[in-house]
């Protein structure tokens, strides 16, 4: 049978349990363990200031983004199309300039390539679970994992320096890569470690830990961006949580931390994330949502050729 467009949204099929873990209920970071096994780095736990430090050449830094284009079926199984992209942007010589973005269509579940006009998704296998309870899972972890390798792949190319990448440090590279996390929905620090964090200044942070995940050791610790001095703020404002693989000179990367991540936050006039979203970043995010295209013209591409306009 022909592919058949099922659906444009994902929303409305997920199951009530898909939004759980964005519910404010306290999470305790399963992949690195309760805060039982916190493990210092550094004594004694106090706020810790560092004096500014000249940013290393080059200096990376890389992001990614997916979307969900649709669902289609043929009948027998249903796969999704979707697009994910890639970039960097680089510090050399004093100056910011983007490097060539990175972007695929893919097909999670086809078996082969799918020519739609001038869209064409690429195949790639369903992995895990294909139960009907578990399929969307399934389906979106493909993306994921296509957005990863497509993140990797790149990482792969930038030689020297240091990487900085918005979000856990999940990819392997030769040489230093700091990891920064703007959400706080898992909980690193025992209370007592916890109360630190309302009480840090712009330009402070705590000392390092250690935090365990998929086989990797990690230095872990949080640091606080210039806030705005109006309006009324959660005490997570400004909150960073930094990571990088337990290796080399980690107090010098925390050093540096300390003067980049300030200087590159961003300001709620331009950004609705700042200061949390990276001004490079916030950049990057734009471009390569401009070159996955429109997501109303690729709507009308799918609908025309699919079915369902």
């Amino acid at each position: 049978m022909a592919w058949r467009l099922y659906a444009l949204e994902l929303s409305h099929l997920e199951g009530p349990g898909s939004g759980e873990a964005l519910s404010g209920a306290t999470v305790w970071g399963a992949e690195e363990g309760h805060p039982a096994s916190f493990h210092p780095l550094e004594e004694p736990w106090e706020a810790r200031r560092a004096r500014p430090v000249p940013w290393p050449e080059p200096l990376y830094f890389v992001d990614g983004r997916e979307r969900v284009e649709a669902l289609i079926s043929d009948g027998r199984r249903l796969v999704l199309l979707g697009c994910v992209a890639a970039g960097a942007v680089v510090f050399a010589q004093g100056a910011m300039r983007l490097l060539e973005p990175r972007v695929r269509r893919v097909g999670v579940g086809l078996e082969e390539a799918l020519h739609l006009g001038d869209l064409v998704y690429e195949p790639l296998p369903l992995e895990g679970s294909k139960g009907p309870e578990d399929l969307l899972t399934a389906l979106q972890e493909g993306l994921r994992r296509a957005r990863a390798d497509l993140e990797e792949g790149l990482a792969g190319t930038l030689t020297g320096g240091v990487l900085v990448v918005d979000g856990p440090v999940r990819l392997r590279r030769e040489g230093p890569v700091l990891g920064y996390i703007k959400t706080h929905w898992a909980h690193y620090l025992p209370e007592d470690k916890e109360a630190l964090l309302p009480l840090l200044k712009p330009g402070e942070r705590t000392p390092m830990f250690r935090v365990r995940r998929e086989g990797q050791e990690l230095a872990s610790w949080y640091l606080r961006l210039p806030l705005p001095p109006e309006g009324v703020r959660p005490p997570e404002s400004g909150l960073l949580r930094v990571e990088t693989p337990l290796q080399g000179d980690l107090g010098a990367l925390a050093d540096l931390s300390l003067s980049l991540f300030p200087a590159l936050a961003s300001h709620p006039v331009k950004d609705p994330r700042a200061p949390q979203n990276l001004l490079p970043v916030g950049g990057l995010e734009r471009e390569l949502a401009r070159r996955m295209g429109s997501r109303e013209v690729v709507a009308r591409i799918l609908a025309r050729h699919l079915g369902g306009g």
